[in-house]
C-alpha cells in the first residue's frame, strides 16, 4: 500500500521533516508492508533550501554577506544537480536598525556570488526578510546606480530613506547573466506594491512600527515606483503580491520578467504533487500555519484539491481547524486538529508525539477500508 505523507510546518514548533517522520512511524506501526512517499512541504517563510534539498541532491555554498543592518554575515544558498539555485531571504537579511535604514543589499550580494557558480534558474523566496527598501539596495549589490539632482551618486545601502533624493536610475551595470536568468520568486503573502494593501501597510504592528510611520515608508516605495515608471518605463504598482520583500518580488517581476510563486505552485514544480497522488492509495498531509498569518493558499488546500480530484482518502492532522470548511468542501476523509488555539510555546517533540498519536488513531478508524483496498 502506496502511503503519500505532506505535512508542513507547525508554526515553528516542528519542521515539515520532523512532522513527517513522526508521520511515518504512526503509519509503519498501522499497515504492514507500507510504502511510504515524503513529501518535504514549505512556505514563503520557512524551509525552502531544507525541503528541496531533501528532495533533490546538490550543492550548498557559503559566502559572505551583509544582513539588513549592513553587519558582515556568513549565509547559505543551494544550487541542485538539476540547476535550480535556491536563495532563502529570510535566513539572512534580518535586522534591528530603523526600518528605513535597513538594506537588501545582501540579497544582491548572493545573487552575484551565485551567477558566478553558473546559476541561471533562481529561486528566491521572499517571506520573513527584514528590509523594506523596494529592492534598491540589491539593485546597487547587482550593479545598479541611483543618483540625486545633482548627479551625485547615491548609496542604496543606507535603506529606504536614500529614496526621497533619486532622481535618476542607471542599470546599464547589471550583469547580462542575471537579465537571461529565469527567476522566480516565492511568497505566500498577499500585498501590492504600496497603498493600504502594501506590506509594510498590512504588517507594521508586527514590526513594532506606527501606522504613520509606515505610511512614511509606503511613500518612499511609492515614489521610487514613479521613478522607475518615468525612468524605465515599467510600471511596477499593479504587480499581485508585488510587495512581497518591501518591493522585491515587484521589481524583479516587472524590470527582469520573474514569475511570482506561491509555495504550492513551487512544490508542484518540484515533487510533480499531482501525479504523486494519483498514484497513492491514502494521503495524510497538515499544517501548523496560523490563520492571521494571512499566507495565501497553502500546499495543504491544493493537496485537498488533489485528493478530491483523484478521489483518494485522505487525513488532515493540523494544529487548528481553520481550513477545515475548505478541505471538508473537498471531502477529505477525516480531518483533526491538535489545538484549540494555537500556543504561544510548545516543544518539537511533544508536537511530534500528538501529531503521531492523531495519525494512529485515524488509521485505527480507517483500518477497515484500509484493508479493502
Amino acid at each position: 500500500m502506496k502511503v503519500l505523507v505532506a505535512m508542513d510546518e507547525f508554526n515553528g514548533i516542528i519542521s515539515s521533516y520532523q512532522a513527517n517522520r513522526y508521520v511515518e512511524e504512526a503509519v509503519a506501526s498501522q499497515i504492514e508492508k507500507a510504502d511510504v512517499v515524503q513529501v518535504p512541504l514549505f512556505n514563503g517563510r520557512h524551509e525552502l533550501m531544507d525541503s528541496v534539498f531533501l528532495w533533490q541532491s546538490g550543492t550548498k555554498y557559503r559566502v559572505n554577506v551583509h544582513d539588513a543592518d549592513m553587519n558582515e554575515v556568513e549565509a547559505v544558498y543551494g544550487q541542485t544537480e538539476d540547476g535550480l539555485t535556491v536563495i532563502e531571504g529570510n535566513l539572512f537579511l534580518k535586522g534591528h536598525k530603523s526600518i528605513d535604514q535597513r538594506s537588501s543589499f545582501g540579497l544582491g550580494e548572493m545573487i552575484v556570488d551565485a551567477l558566478k557558480n553558473g546559476a541561471d534558474n533562481i529561486v528566491i523566496s521572499l517571506g520573513g526578510i527584514d528590509s523594506f527598501d523596494g529592492g534598491i539596495g540589491m539593485l546597487q549589490a547587482l550593479g545598479g546606480k541611483f543618483y540625486d539632482d545633482e548627479n551625485n551618486l547615491l548609496d542604496a545601502r543606507e535603506g529606504a530613506r536614500i529614496i526621497k533624493f533619486i532622481r535618476h536610475i542607471d542599470l546599464s551595470g547589471i550583469a547580462t547573466e542575471f537579465s537571461d536568468a529565469k527567476i522566480q520568486v516565492m511568497s505566500d503573502f498577499s500585498s501590492k506594491l504600496y497603498g493600504k494593501n502594501s506590506e509594510i501597510m498590512k504588517t507594521f504592528d508586527a514590526h513594532h512600527i506606527s501606522f504613520d510611520k509606515a505610511k512614511e515608508l509606503d511613500n518612499l516605495i511609492w515614489y521610487f515606483s514613479e521613478i522607475v515608471k518615468n525612468e524605465l518605463r515599467v510600471a511596477l504598482g499593479p504587480i499581485e503580491r508585488g510587495g512581497a520583500g518591501g518591493g522585491i518580488a515587484a521589481v524583479l517581476s516587472g524590470l527582469y520578467g520573474a514569475d511570482i510563486l506561491t509555495s504550492h505552485e513551487l512544490v508542484d514544480q518540484i515533487t510533480h504533487l499531482d501525479d504523486l497522488i494519483s498514484q497513492a492509495d491514502l494521503i495524510i498531509f497538515g499544517e501548523g500555519l496560523k490563520e492571521e498569518d494571512n499566507l495565501l493558499e497553502t500546499t495543504t488546500l491544493r493537496i485537498a484539491e488533489l485528493t478530491e480530484k483523484h478521489h483518494k482518502p485522505a487525513i488532515a492532522i493540523c494544529a487548528t481547524d481553520d481550513k477545515f470548511d475548505v478541505f471538508d468542501k473537498h471531502n477529505v476523509t477525516a480531518m483533526f486538529n491538535t489545538f484549540i488555539e494555537m500556543p504561544e510555546s510548545y516543544t518539537d517533540f511533544k508536537m511530534g508525539i500528538q501529531i503521531r498519536h492523531y495519525t494512529v488513531q485515524a488509521l485505527r478508524l480507517l483500518k477497515t477500508s484500509l484493508d479493502k483496498l
